[in-house]
């Protein structure tokens, strides 16, 4: 009895030593970083910080700063601000245009090598950090994050954050991606497309259909919505279907001494707000419309591959998967000789799971 109570004292003294050794801050003596952007700025690199002013009001503030070097940007920020920053709290990172086109290799080197910073929603602008950042400012603090988060989840948009980065980065086979934000002619930030990389650099801008196209070929999540064109009896019009879930697979075949790449899908799809010339109970008329939709997804889907082989890039990650089935690989030689030069073929099958009310 003795003895047990002594290890619970000795616990309960343990606990108490070890929580006064750990670092503390009182909330409105520091500033919490929420967002960051990165960008170059003529020979410099600068940043841009979104953080909750509590010394001061109720509103997030901006704050800037440029130096010559990654090391410097911290202290140059600090001399701005009355309190010490904590990137902790960081969860949007966002790099400017300028920067995406010269290279991220400064940036990203400090920021992985960081251990205070977690998973960070990662994204590119087509303009400066500065224009996006102050939209936000009226906004809540995790505006930037759950925009992104929506986008990503429902709306069509690959996984992307620091841990997908740093893979992509750091790994072969594969290239950089990240959802690009624009400012629309409203004045409203949107996620519109991604940017892909070849090495460090911002090499192609992809739309949102596009986009799309990418999260089903390599996201096991494959929610959002494909638009296309269909003519059928007589009629035309754009109809969208929502995907909700589906399954991919990618491999290759050797053809006529040339690697082919065949992508595989079967995705389980949506409809609604049809029109009146389309009915879906009439089976000839169901198969019409599947085998327009297969076909619409494939074709557009290889257009895209042929774009990213055109541009030299590789998001997919084909480069991994054909190093899974090749001892040999090496990821120069693939690049340098195979990719050029490989054909692609999408095979897509649906399943109409839900033709909504009316139809």
């Amino acid at each position: 009895m003795m003895n047990s109570t002594l290890v619970k004292m000795g616990i309960v003294v343990l606990t108490l030593i070890l929580a006064g050794c750990v670092p503390h801050n009182i909330i409105n003596e520091v500033s919490l970083m929420h967002n960051v952007g990165y960008d170059k700025e003529e020979e410099m690199l600068k940043a841009s910080v979104v953080y909750p002013n509590y010394a001061e009001s109720d509103n997030p503030a901006l704050i800037t700063a440029a130096a010559k070097n990654p090391s410097s940007l911290q202290e140059e920020l600090s001399h701005k601000s009355q309190f010490p920053f904590e990137i902790g709290q960081v969860r949007v990172m966002i790099f400017g245009d300028q920067l995406s086109r010269d290279g991220l290799a400064s940036i990203l080197d400090p920021i992985c090598k960081d251990p205070k910073i977690g998973i960070v929603r990662i994204a590119i602008t087509d303009g400066t950090p500065d224009l996006i950042l102050n939209k936000t400012l009226n906004e809540s603090p995790l505006f930037l994050m759950n925009l992104i988060d929506k986008s990503i989840e429902n709306e069509g948009i690959p996984e992307s954050n620091s841990h997908v980065m740093y893979d992509q980065f750091f790994g072969s086979g594969i290239d950089m991606s990240f959802p690009n934000l624009t400012v629309d002619s409203k004045g409203q930030i949107k996620v519109d497309g991604m940017g892909i990389f070849r090495g460090e650099k911002l090499a192609l801008r992809i739309s949102e259909k596009e986009t799309f196209l990418l999260k089903l070929m390599t996201d096991k999540n494959k929610m959002g919505v494909y638009s296309f064109d269909l003519n059928m009896h007589g009629h035309k019009a754009n109809i969208g279907v929502r995907i909700n879930y589906g399954k991919h697979k990618v491999k290759f075949i050797k053809e006529n001494l040339r690697e082919q790449v065949r992508v595989s899908l079967n995705l389980d799809v949506e409809l609604d707000a049809l029109p009146e010339w389309i009915n879906l109970e009439d089976e000839k008329d169901l198969k019409l419309f599947k085998t327009a939709l297969q076909k619409s997804i494939s074709n557009d889907a290889e257009l895209l591959l042929k774009d990213f082989q055109t541009n030299g890039v590789d998001p997919l990650g084909i480069g991994r998967v054909y190093k899974a089935n090749h001892r040999n690989y090496s990821e120069k030689s693939f690049y340098d000789r195979i990719y050029p030069n490989m054909t692609y073929e999408v095979n897509t099958k649906i399943a109409v799971r839900q033709t909504g009310v009316g139809n």
